[in-house]
């Protein structure tokens, strides 16, 4: 047995009934869950389609003639149909001359409301959609740093109960104060401010008391969780079709976790590490006495009498760590670039989900969000067969050539070009291939950092995986207000330089021995005089199978 940690996690089961209750509660249920709270303000932010308000309309006329008399048109560029503004209304038509619109009509086919149409956040002030966006991704990046620390300092169970009551606390701040933007905005950063702290605080605690050979089906299960979470969302909004309902009913689901939320247990692993030996044995029984099996005697008392020594040789190291030796920081900018790519390519899909659909906005939402549970599958085996390093360069090489697509699709006129089935294809592709992207720089983070860096480097993951976030949305506006040729070439260039040349140059952790101490990373994926690819060291000790952190 390599540690006395390991010999008791191993005396009271690492594959009993208190793991598979732990994974269904928390990693199935509650991630499942949370992805709906934590995104349901996708949804709620939603710009519908919108038209200046006009006089009423005689019965004799056509709705097209009494439009084109008050709304100024424009042809599109791509297909040469002929629009009506959304923004502008006619003061002399002979003139030509036009003014924003006073006063706005909604098309409420599908959302009876949204933010936006409730607050008139269209047209000159649809800045404010993309700005809550940002401010909620900064909040992310602010969160990332204090959550990955905390977690690792005052323990996962207290970052569990703390991220849950922000949660709850920020969403309904939002909703009672929604007529304020700026209320609404501080009550959307609360809520933002942990992340996936919860989940992940519950991951990480799955992850210290299950064995190395569950851990990958358990990463797996919480994935289809958070997608079928996303695939639930919509559909709890096309039932209520009204923004508050929606937001209260997605947000009330944590109440009964946050309520229950002391009966968490704490990680007993986090417990040895920073030398509280008696909850360390509280926690053991804990876990044994679900699982029917006994801490020996013997084991105990070693515990309480020698945990402080071998707890003095783990050590906190601190982010800057993760740049400290040229191996070792290659890596971590490496994988933080790969985190830009994946989260701008993963951010502007998600958010134009319902805004750009064609049909059933709530639909569309769920079938793309569906397609991240084949992605995961998909990636799981490419990941497996080929290897980390070719499936990152292959999923983000076809989501540049989608990129690339929708950018002919707006210079070609052509029936085939602009079919919505060709465009429900590409949208469901371009989802399911982010998704493989997702899950291998997830995979690498797992993978590449070592055990006593591994939180710190998710979270320094989380903090860049924000920023790219918060760039998304105004990626969003430029296209929206100005010509989705710049969006579209923002988003190839991200995804070439960010996404396929970063991970040609990372190294193949595919059957590798994986750094375990703060050396192990230092030396990790060197080349070799006779070889041409990054390699890696073999290390000792454990080889993590197709493990996932914490999303």
């Amino acid at each position: 047995m390599d540690s006395l940690y390991e010999r008791a996690i191993s005396e009271v089961g690492q594959e009993g009934k208190f793991q598979i209750t732990f994974d269904i509660f928390y990693n199935v249920l509650l991630s499942g869950l949370w992805s709906m709270a934590y995104n349901n303000i996708i949804l709620a932010l939603t710009i519908t389609p919108h038209i200046c308000k006009l006089p009423q309309k005689p019965t004799n006329v056509t709705e097209y003639y009494w439009k084109s008399k008050y709304i100024p048109t424009s042809v599109e560029d791509a297909v040469g149909a002929t629009k009506f503004s959304d923004c502008l209304i006619y003061t002399n038509q002979e003139l030509n001359k036009t003014k924003e619109c006073d006063i706005f009509e909604y098309d409420q086919t599908w959302f009876e409301t949204t933010i936006p149409s409730e607050n008139n956040w269209v047209c000159g002030n649809d800045i404010n959609v993309a700005n809550v966006f940002a401010y909620s991704k900064i909040g992310e990046i602010i969160g990332s740093f204090i959550f990955g620390w905390y977690g690792d300092v005052y323990g996962r169970r207290l970052t569990y109960i703390i991220s849950l009551a922000m949660l709850v606390v920020g969403r309904f701040v939002s909703i009672l104060a929604s007529s304020s933007f700026v209320l609404f905005t501080i009550g959307c950063i609360i809520a933002s401010l942990p992340s996936w702290s919860a989940t992940q605080s519950t991951a990480i605690v799955s992850l210290e008391i299950s064995s190395p050979k569950r851990r990958a089906s358990v990463a797996k299960l919480r994935l289809i969780s958070m997608s079928l979470g996303m695939c639930l969302m919509p559909l709890f909004y096309l039932w209520l079709r009204n923004w508050k309902p929606f937001m209260i009913v997605t947000t009330a689901t944590q109440i009964p976790y946050l309520l229950l939320s002391w009966q968490l247990i704490e990680s007993p692993q986090w417990l040895w590490v920073n030398r509280k030996t008696k909850g360390c044995v509280k926690s053991l029984k804990r876990i044994a006495k679900v699982n029917k099996t006994k801490l020996s005697s013997a084991t105990e008392e070693e515990i309480l009498t020698s945990g402080v020594a071998e707890a003095n040789e783990t050590e906190v190291l601190g982010p800057l760590a993760l740049f400290s030796g040229w191996r070792l920081a290659t890596n971590t900018i490496l994988q933080l670039f790969l985190w830009v790519c994946v989260s701008i390519n993963y951010t502007v899909v998600l958010l134009s989900s319902a805004e750009k659909s064609n049909g059933n906005p709530f639909l569309d939402f769920a079938w793309q969000s569906l397609a991240e549970i084949p992605g995961f599958f998909i990636a799981s085996w490419l990941a497996n067969n080929i290897g980390r390093r070719y499936t990152g360069i292959i999923s983000t090489a076809i989501t540049a050539s989608i990129w690339i697509f929708y950018g002919f699709r707006e210079i070609y006129v052509a029936d085939w070009l602009n079919s919505q089935w060709l465009g429900s294809s590409l949208v469901f592709i371009n989802r399911l291939t982010i998704t493989v992207s997702y899950y291998i720089i997830n995979l690498f983070n797992m993978e590449l950092y070592p055990t006593c860096l591994r939180q710190t480097g998710m979270s320094l993951g989380n903090v860049v995986s924000g920023g790219a976030g918060a760039i998304a949305p105004y990626i969003l506006y430029l296209g929206r207000r100005y010509s989705s040729h710049y969006q579209n070439a923002i988003l190839i260039f991200a995804t070439i330089f960010g996404g396929i040349l970063t991970s040609f140059f990372l190294p193949e952790t595919l059957n590798a021995k994986l750094p375990e101490t703060f050396e192990d990373a230092q030396r990790f994926g060197r080349r070799r005089r006779n070889r041409t690819f990054y390699m890696s060291v073999n290390l000792k000790n454990e080889t993590i199978d197709s493990n996932l952190p914490n999303i």
